[in-house]
């Protein structure tokens, strides 16, 4: 729709697409999100340059959908990508930085590097606990990814304990049969 209003190189169209691919990602068709993300980037390159911030979601958004597509080299080279852009615009302790880490944390768990996840992660917790406090989703997020971490590392109590502090956070922000409630679960065994 928007793009018979604006035409096809307008933000708005970029947004949609962005959010298209989004809804798309989230029913499991990765290959047809990854287009939508890409088309959404060009878009936002041609209209605002390659140095802005929706250049650093959008590329965010691809490593994402390359993730969940198995193609871990393709994710890690758009989400350094991403990171590098919003270090550089933001500073090394932004709360715009925490998707990126969250994304780039989950890919070394799925790459079993859970050092480097823990590390990603440890530092996008300290900016959550800075910025947004414990108790907000992105933390929750974060612990579970970080319990995962643990749990890769051998290290159970730690997970459990750290999956717990997740769950708990969760527990107080959506309802009981929440994905992300559902999933810290099935994590805990």
């Amino acid at each position: 729709m928007e793009e018979l209003i604006y035409g096809e190189l307008h933000p708005a169209v970029a947004s949609t697409l962005n959010n298209l691919a989004d809804t798309v990602l989230e029913q499991g068709e990765t290959a047809k999100a990854a287009v939508l993300f890409q088309r959404a980037m060009e878009t936002n390159e041609i209209v605002f340059g390659k140095d802005h911030p929706d250049i650093a979601r959008n590329l965010n958004n691809l490593g994402r959908a390359f993730k969940e597509m198995g193609d871990y080299d393709g994710a890690k080279t758009k989400l350094m990508q991403s990171l590098q852009m919003k270090e550089k615009r933001y500073g090394e302790d932004h709360i715009n930085l925490i998707p990126t880490l969250m994304n780039l944390g989950d890919l070394f768990n799925l790459t079993k590097q859970p050092q480097r996840a823990k590390d990603v992660l440890t530092r996008g917790l300290k900016i959550c606990e800075k910025k947004v406090g414990m108790k907000h989703p992105d933390s929750a997020k974060l612990l579970r990814l970080l319990g995962n971490s643990f749990y890769l590392m051998g290290d159970l109590a730690t997970s459990e304990k750290l999956l717990n502090k997740s769950l708990d956070i969760l527990e107080g922000v959506y309802e009981n049969d929440h994905p992300y409630i559902l999933a810290t679960r099935a994590d805990l065994g």
